[in-house]
C-alpha cells in the first residue's frame, strides 16, 4: 500500500519536473518499454545521480495503467539517511557498496527467480563526462548467469547548460531485450558483462 502511494506521488511529481525542466533531445526505443515484464535485467550507462530516476520515469510513462515495480541497485551510503533511506526502500531499492562482494547480488537474483525486473549500471560508477566510457563490472554478467534472465539496455544522457538554471538536456535510447542463453559458467561472466556495456553504447551511436 506504501509503495503504491509513493509510486504515484512520484510519478506525478516527475511528470511535472520533465515538462517543466526537461528537454527530450534525443529519445528513442520508449516503445520498446510497453507492456514489459520479469524476469528482466535493465542494464544502463551511469552518467550522473537522476539515471535510475529518468529510466524509472519512462517504464511509469509506458503503462500508466498499472503499478511497475523495479528493483534499482543504488549505492549503500544513501541508505543510511533516515528520510532518504526509508524512501529507497519503499521504492524497492538495494543498497550495495563497493567491495562487498559479488553475491551481495543474491537477493537480485532472488527476485528475477520471482519474475521481477531489476535495474544495474554495468560500470558500477558514474561517467560523468559524456565522451568516457567505463569498464564493466561483472555484476550484470552474475546476474544473468544466475537467473537467466534476458537483458534491457538503455543509453542514457543528460546536460545541464546553466549552473543556476534548473533545466536539463536529456537523451534516453532504449534497446531491445537480449537473452545470453549460452552462458554456462562463472568464467563467461566478464565477458558477457563486456558484451551487455558495448549493446548499451551502441545504442548512441544509431
Amino acid at each position: 500500500m506504501v509503495h503504491n502511494v509513493l509510486y504515484w506521488i512520484t510519478f506525478w511529481f516527475f511528470h511535472i519536473i520533465m515538462r517543466l525542466f526537461c528537454k527530450q533531445v534525443h529519445i528513442s526505443g520508449v516503445e520498446n518499454l510497453q507492456n514489459i515484464k520479469g524476469p528482466l535485467i535493465i542494464a544502463s550507462n551511469h552518467r550522473g545521480p537522476y539515471d535510475g530516476i529518468w529510466i524509472w520515469y519512462y517504464l511509469a510513462l509506458m503503462n500508466r495503467t498499472k503499478v511497475i515495480s523495479i528493483y534499482f541497485v543504488t549505492g549503500a551510503r544513501f541508505f543510511k539517511q533516515p528520510i532518504v533511506g526509508w524512501y529507497l526502500r519503499q521504492m524497492k531499492c538495494f543498497p550495495v557498496d563497493r567491495g562487498m562482494g559479488i553475491q551481495v547480488l543474491d537477493p537480485m537474483v532472488t527476485a528475477l527467480k520471482n519474475c521481477e525486473m531489476v535495474g544495474i549500471f554495468p560500470e558500477g560508477k558514474m561517467q560523468k563526462h559524456p565522451d568516457h566510457k567505463g569498464d564493466a563490472k561483472r555484476g550484470v554478467g552474475y546476474l544473468i548467469w544466475k537467473s537467466q534472465a534476458p537483458v534491457l539496455p538503455v543509453y542514457i544522457n543528460y546536460r545541464k547548460p546553466w549552473k543556476y538554471i534548473p533545466i536539463w538536456y536529456l537523451t534516453l535510447h532504449i534497446g531491445k531485450i537480449k537473452s545470453y542463453d549460452t552462458i554456462k559458467s562463472e568464467d563467461e561472466i566478464q565477458k558477457v558483462a563486456d558484451d551487455v556495456l558495448e549493446s548499451i553504447y551502441k545504442l548512441d551511436k544509431k
